[in-house]
């Protein structure tokens, strides 16, 4: 039985947990370190379950504490060499990743086994250092992570349609980010090729290449607090999904949901 939990997701912080076989697999830890061990506590969860971290990219809202967990209790960090190196350079990242607790997993590697769990890694656009999608199969899931998303690329096409369940960004909503506060460099900057990725591009994305064969639960995540609202959020990705022909409701339906930003998400059981 594989667990998954969001324990935040958004612009102020980012962080899911994996468990299987007693192996705990953090995937990014942008929240501050004491929430999340409050988080994790409310949950019944010993700290020491967690084995290793698994980095997305560099930007401060996804790798704040993980430098402060590494180091509390001797925990292996892996992604690439691109986003180490500038989580070491990132002065809002407080306490570093020990050198010694800093691992590799880079893009056309062989699969790497933490666990129960084989990962790979493939790149994802975005305005960091690097930006990493994983791919983490387990017993018979095939959960495929792709957060902070610029534009979907042809391989990013591919390896969608691998998945049984899926996290991907669903960040804004283009009419709401051109008629909001931020001013037109931050709006060019979110909606660039390097940026975020709007409901309605991730709903066509979704209706296009997922396996409807495969496909059982998919989690919008990331979502903007100025410019979306999870409603409308799963709306838009939802009626795209209709009219491609996807029934959305009932027992063995496709599943879609948002993660709130900062409120943990019951454990769900993967199968």
């Amino acid at each position: 039985m594989i667990q998954f939990i969001s324990i935040s997701s958004g612009s102020s912080g980012n962080c899911y947990y994996l468990l299987a076989d007693g192996f705990g697999l953090l995937i990014d830890l942008g929240i501050g370190i004491r929430i999340f061990k409050r988080h994790f506590s409310n949950y019944g969860l010993p700290l020491a379950q967690i084995k290793a971290i698994l980095v997305t990219h560099d930007h401060t809202d996804h790798v704040k504490a993980v430098g402060s967990l590494s180091r509390d209790f001797n925990l292996p960090v892996y992604t690439s060499a691109r986003v180490h190196d500038s989580i070491t350079r990132n002065h809002y990242v407080s306490k570093k990743v020990p050198l010694a607790q800093q691992h590799t997993i880079e893009r056309g590697d062989a699969p790497l086994q933490l666990g129960p769990f084989e990962i790979t890694s493939f790149a994802v656009p975005h305005d960091s250092a690097d930006n990493n999608g994983y791919i983490i199969k387990a017993e018979n899931v095939c959960l495929v992570v792709m957060t902070d998303v610029g534009h979907f690329t042809d391989e990013m096409q591919r390896i969608v349609a691998q998945a049984t369940h899926l996290i991907i960004e669903s960040n804004y909503d283009a009419q709401m980010l051109s008629n909001g506060p931020y001013p037109m460099r931050l709006q060019k900057r979110i909606s660039s090729p390097n940026g975020h990725i709007s409901n309605a591009e991730t709903g066509a994305f979704l209706a296009e290449h997922l396996n409807p064969e495969r496909i059982k639960r998919v989690w919008l995540c990331h979502l903007s607090a100025e410019n979306n609202r999870p409603q409308l959020a799963l709306d838009t990705v939802c009626q795209a999904l209709r009219n491609k022909g996807y029934t959305l409701e009932g027992d063995n339906a496709l599943r879609v949901e948002t993660l709130p930003r900062h409120t943990p998400t019951l454990p769900v059981e993967l199968e």
